[in-house]
């Protein structure tokens, strides 16, 4: 099965670590430590890598020690 990041052609940003992006669907990701991912509901505010306005769009798997959280400009 193929990661969701891999659906979504998730791409690094450059300048940030672990934050990466979908152009097509104007989405981005973020390895969070898993206090903050469980702090987090599907529709609440989250500040975005750029410290833009951010929606949780939903929580991903287990990756290198955090969780990958979904989330796009509010």
């Amino acid at each position: 099965m193929r990661h969701p990041r891999d659906r979504h052609r998730m791409r690094p940003i450059e300048g940030y670590e672990q934050v990466w992006a979908c152009q097509r669907h104007s989405i981005f990701a973020q390895l969070v430590d898993k206090e903050t991912a469980d702090a987090l509901e599907r529709g609440d505010a989250y500040t975005m890598h750029d410290g833009g306005a951010g929606l949780v769009v939903r929580h991903g798997d287990e990756r290198q020690g955090g969780i990958i959280l979904y989330y796009r400009a509010a």
